[in-house]
């Protein structure tokens, strides 16, 4: 599957074509750095192969590749939500380095939020940013998502206690 965007970006399923760009371009401690501690930092080739086999499965997918002029760039994806919260999904996004700053990731949010609700019987879409991290919180306000809450001291990472800053967009409101 493929969701065709602008200035060539695209988002595509994972695939073999992904695993010897992937590696590379997720082992770097800057990205790790902002996501989840179970994103493996080192990442390593058999990091690479278990994602790929991971998302194969998926009907309809939830993980996409970023892809800028037909190379990997980066990574979203969503989770919904369990039992009485089935109605969200939580985003997550990546770029790799040599891809910052060129507006890929606000195009590859923009793109994926409207393939959520066009695809999945949700209510909102949220994600969920450390406070050290600005970047991110420009590139989801500028796809159209609002600040909802700050988590306050709602994460630890390396030994540091920090805020949770939370964005939405609800259907309807788009």
């Amino acid at each position: 599957m493929i969701i065709a965007g602008e200035r060539e970006i695209n988002l595509v399923t994972w695939n073999e074509a992904h695993f010897h760009q992937l590696y590379p371009l997720a082992n770097n401690p800057k990205i790790a750095m902002n996501l989840r501690d179970s994103f493996p930092q080192p990442y390593t080739i058999h990091d690479a192969r278990h994602w790929i086999e991971h998302n194969q499965k998926f009907n309809p997918p939830q993980n996409f590749a970023i892809e800028f002029q037909g190379k990997l760039a980066g990574a979203i994806g969503c989770e919904r939500g369990k039992d009485e919260l089935r109605t969200n999904m939580e985003l997550g996004f990546w770029v790799g380095e040599p891809y910052w700053r060129k507006g890929i990731a606000t195009e590859a949010v923009r793109l994926f939020t409207k393939h959520l609700f066009d695809k999945f019987d949700i209510q909102r879409v949220y994600a969920q940013v450390y406070d050290f991290n600005g970047e991110s919180m420009n590139v989801l306000e500028k796809a159209g998502y609002i600040p909802e809450a700050i988590l306050k001291k709602a994460f630890i990472k390396r030994g540091v206690i920090g805020d949770l800053f939370q964005y939405v967009k609800i259907r309807g409101e788009e």
